[in-house]
Formats: structure tokens, sequence, C-alpha cells
């Protein structure tokens, strides 16, 4: 039996599969995803893909992630290695002035806007291995062609390396996003297959490991951690440019380190591509591929009554036809993941479009509102500024930790909200030591996203939409961050100039997280009530609640996909993106 024949698909999409007779002795679907049916070692596993990796114990799941975790080591080197060198590119290049400068260090976030959401669909159809690979191979050309235009003093080479970069960047995140829902799940194969004595003795001794982390209990921990080495590669790059550049007497031999390391990168991810082939096809990522191979297959076999059909295509091998591009069933095919996204999950995603980029404005602005509000020097207001970026390396996996033992995510956003009306008013309203609020915007920064990044995986458990709303995640923020960057500056020169310019634009910002604190709390009550207390639950409880749970409890209220919902969402993320854009070109126009 053939991985890329046999997949049962859910009802959603049966507009487009052209199904055939149902044996008898065929098992029921088990959850609102696509089942995998795999032949390996003469025994038919029926997988939910809700589950994960099937069968998958620590041998397995401990290498996996590791190489996982070091996909965006050369990307995130490679971008933030960039601003160190800005005085010293446009010394070196003329033509580069601060306007072309902002093009190019803006180069790869411009595409942020509506890219992941293709990207998204992208990975969940063809998988997150080979995209992540695709990704890698973009970004590392991107690197050189950036590199040789450094050497060659050439703006133009330089732009076009860095949009090649941007392209790749954003997807393999977004690979790497799903990759660690599918590892961190704990798989269960249900049907005629089953686990023999050594396979289940490996995984009752796993799932001893720290009580309560078992194999299904450590994805909180591993998005932590991801953010945490994020920000590490971004502290290498930011601490090694200026440096390589002075040992070599050569400036642009820092574009040259970041096209080394991206191309480790991408060896890396090849050697994860190779490990992954050489794993049974159970612990394999259901893919959208598959789910179209299924919608594009016909059974040739007929009959005047169904018992004799279905005898007849129990033997028929489906006869493929061809999916052709730009075609209405492409469209529907390469559109499922979207259509499969459950309401609650946008829901989450369109109440939070203004959130993140009110954290992103903070962050942009800190070095000079410490100048300005403090009276400190350029270089003190840098490194007080920097000094926020160090605690959230060792906070974010911790509190992924607690997210997995202790559950209560939607609490922990209401309380980062409250922390972030207490920093953003005692930097702009009151006159404490800037380290005081640079301390504790570090504490807030390190609770920001990792409840909602933990939280996306259980409000969308199909590992065939998984892909997709991180996509969509990150475009709202993306499309929200331009907005809020663009506002905020507005605002502040709407203001008279002084010390206390940035008042107005901090009260903007102390808004917005009022309400957040307010959102926080509605979470917690509307997830008990509609979204079946995923939200709540740690991650043993959740691996209870899936294993016992019934089909009709897992599409009760808004965790079942609503076209309402969905359309209202795909709304609201074109107008926020041409909001964005358009507010982007008018304020860089008029400045």
């Amino acid at each position: 039996m053939n991985a890329e024949d046999v997949v049962e698909t859910e009802s959603s999409i049966s507009s487009i599969a052209e199904k055939g007779p149902k044996t008898s002795n065929q098992p029921e679907p088990l959850a609102v995803v696509p089942h995998l049916a795999v032949n390996d070692d003469e025994e038919v596993w029926f997988v939910d893909a809700q589950s994960g990796a099937v069968g998958a114990t620590w041998k397995h799941r401990l290498p996996a992630i590791l190489m996982i975790l070091f996909f965006t080591l050369g990307s995130n080197f490679a971008q933030s290695s960039l601003s160190p060198l800005k005085s010293t590119i446009k010394k070196q290049i003329p033509s580069v002035t601060n306007a072309r400068y902002g093009t190019i260090a803006s180069a790869d976030h411009l595409v942020n806007g509506i890219l992941p959401l293709f990207s998204g669909i992208m990975v969940d159809y063809y998988g997150p291995s080979i995209t992540s690979l695709f990704s890698s191979t973009a970004i590392f050309i991107g690197t050189i062609i950036r590199a040789v235009g450094g050497q060659r003093r050439s703006f133009g080479t330089i732009l076009a390396g860095q949009i090649i970069f941007g392209l790749g960047s954003t997807t393999i995140e977004t690979s790497q996003s799903k990759l660690y829902t599918h590892w961190c799940r704990d798989g269960t194969a249900v049907g005629q297959g089953h686990l023999d004595d050594t396979e289940a003795k490996r995984a009752e001794k796993s799932n001893k490991w720290h009580g309560a982390l078992s194999s299904a209990g450590w994805l909180g921990f591993v998005y932590g951690l991801d953010i945490a080495m994020g920000r590490v590669f971004n502290v290498m790059g930011k601490m090694s440019s200026v440096p390589v550049a002075e040992a070599t007497g050569k400036w642009y031999w820092s574009f040259w380190l970041s096209a080394i390391l991206c191309g480790i990168t991408l060896i890396l991810n090849a050697a994860y591509v190779a490990f992954e082939r050489t794993l049974p096809k159970k612990m394999h990522v259901v893919t959208g591929r598959q789910l179209a191979a299924q919608a594009a297959s016909t059974f040739t076999a007929s009959s005047s009554n169904n018992n004799s059909s279905a005898s007849i295509a129990a033997k028929q091998k489906p006869e493929r036809t061809v999916l052709r591009p730009f075609s209405q069933r492409c469209w529907q095919v390469l559109t499922l993941s979207i259509g499969a996204i459950p309401a609650s999950f946008w829901l989450i995603t369109m109440t939070q479009v203004l959130q993140a980029g009110t954290v992103n404005t903070y962050t942009s602005n800190l070095a000079e509102v410490v100048e300005i509000t403090r009276g400190k020097t350029a270089l003190m207001a840098g490194y007080a500024s920097s000094v926020g970026q160090v605690p959230p390396i060792v906070l974010t996996p911790l509190l992924g930790i607690l997210l997995d033992l202790f559950g209560r995510r939607m609490y922990y956003v209401a309380g980062c909200a409250a922390l972030w009306v207490v920093v953003f008013s005692l930097l702009a309203f009151s006159t404490v030591n800037a380290y005081l609020p640079v301390v504790l915007g570090s504490i807030a920064l390190s609770f920001n996203v990792l409840p909602f990044i933990a939280s996306i995986p259980l409000l969308v458990p199909n590992q065939a939409s998984i892909g997709t709303a991180f996509g969509v995640w990150k475009c709202f923020n993306s499309a929200g961050s331009v907005t809020m960057d663009v506002a905020f500056g507005a605002i502040q020169d709407l203001t008279p100039r002084g010390k206390t310019q940035f008042r107005n634009a901090f009260a903007f910002l102390i808004a917005l997280k009022a309400i957040d604190v307010v959102y926080g709390l509605l979470y917690h009550v509307i997830d008990k009530r509609y979204f079946g207390g995923v939200l709540k639950l740690n991650e043993r409880q959740l691996k209870h609640k899936r294993e016992t749970e019934s089909e009709q409890e897992r599409q009760e209220a808004l965790r079942k996909p609503i076209k309402n919902w969905t359309a209202a969402g795909c709304g609201l993320l074109i107008a926020i993106v041409v909001t964005g854009y358009v507010l982007y070109i008018t304020y860089s126009i008029g400045t």
C-alpha cells in the first residue's frame, strides 16, 4: 500500500474528492483531519494526523528537533549582521543614502505582508521538509548575491540578494513551526496495526521522563527554545559584523561569513531531510499533496449494485487524473488548508491584529526614547536598550515549560499586557532610571509571543492546515507592525519636541495594551465554552483529551471551520495588509 495513494479525507473536501465505494472492512475516520494509511513491516497503520509522528521515541525526536532548531541560524545571523554596518555601507558605497539603506534593510520585511500566507499553503501542500530545503537554498543564494554586491560595491546587487533572501527566510520559519508541531506531539497509531513489545517499552520509558513532560509535553518548551535560539543568533550577528570587518580589513567579509553560515544551515537542512527519509512512513507528516492525489483519483470500476461495485473497486488501483494548473479544482486543493482552519483561530488572530505591532514599535524606538527622555548619549541609550534582549534568552524556554506543566495560557496574555502598561507608563510618564522599565520590558518581551505561538497548534490541530495558520499569523503581525510603526511616528511628529514628545504616542500604546488585558481574560472564558478548554490544559491533559474525546466533541462550537469566520478573517487580513502598505508608501513619500 503506497502512502501517496491511500489517504482518507474529511467531509470538508468531499466537494473536490471523487470518492470511490467504501469497503466493509475500512475503518471510519477518527478525526476531522486526513488519515494516512501506511504499510510498514507488513502492517497497516491508520494514522490520526492530529497526533504527530506515530511510534516515534526520543531516539527519533531528539535528533530531529536539534537539527530543526538550527534551520534559522544562517538567516537570523545574516539579517542581524546588516544593521551595525549601516554607516560603513554608506561610506563604502556612495550611492547608498539613508533612504536606500532603508530599502535594503526592509526588503525582506516588505514581502512578509502577504507572502507567509502563500508560503504556509505551500508548506501544507508539499510538506515542511521539502519546502524548508528550498527555502534554505534561496537564503544561501540570496546571501551569496549580497556578498558579491558588497565586494563589488553595487547597491542593486545587494538589494537583489536581500529580496531573494527574504523569500526564503519567511518560508523557513513556517516550515520550522510545523515540524515542531509534528515532532512534539505523541503519535498514536490505531486500526489494524499495533506497537510491538519493544516499541511499547520504549514509549513507556520515554513517557516517564520528567513526569508531566512526557514525549507529548515539550511543545511549549521547544517553541520557547526556538525563540531563545533566534535571539542568540541575532546577538551573534550584531556582535560579530564589525569585529570581522575590522579584523579582515574588508567590510564585506561580514556578508561572506553570513553566506558561509547559510551554507552550513543548508547542509544541516539536507541532513534532516535525509534523516527523515530513513524513518518509517508512519512518522512522516501528512501533506496536502497526498490529499490532492486522492482528490484527483477516480475508480474506473463500475457495477449495477453497491455490493458488486465495492468488491470490484476494492481490487482496482485508483487511476489518477491530471490536476491542471489554474483550474478550479487546483485552486480548491491549494486553498483547502485555509478553509480547514477552525473559527477559534480566526477569533484570536483578528483581535490581536495590532498587539504584536505595539511591542515591535516599542523595541524599535526604545533607544531613541531613552536618549531623549533621560538625556543619555546615543551610545549609552543603545547599551540600555540592548540589555532588554538578554533575559528573554533564558526566560522564554522557562515559560514554555510552565505552559507545558500548568497550561492556563491566556492568563499569561493578560498578565503580560498589564506589565506592558506599567513599562510604557514608567518610560513615558515618569523620570525613574531607564533600566527599571527596560528590565521590566525584557520580562514582558519574554512572555509576549510564546502563549500565542504555543496555542496555535491547539486551536488548529489539523496537520494539513497548521502551516497555513502560522503563515496567516505572520501576515497579520507583519501588517500590524507596519501600521503601528507609521502611527507611532505620525503621533510623535504631531507632538511638540522635547522630553515629553513621546507621551501621546505611548498613551496610544497603553490604551491598546489595556484592551489586551481584557482580551486575555475574555479568551480564558471563551476557551472554556467555545474552544473545548484546550488553552487552559497542560500537555498531559491535552494528550488525554485527544485520546478520549469523540469526533462530535472535536467539531463543537468554534472548534470547527466556519465559512463566515474564514471570510471575515481573510477580509480583515486583506484590509490590514493594504492599509499597512498604503501608510508605509505615503509616509515614505511624505518624509
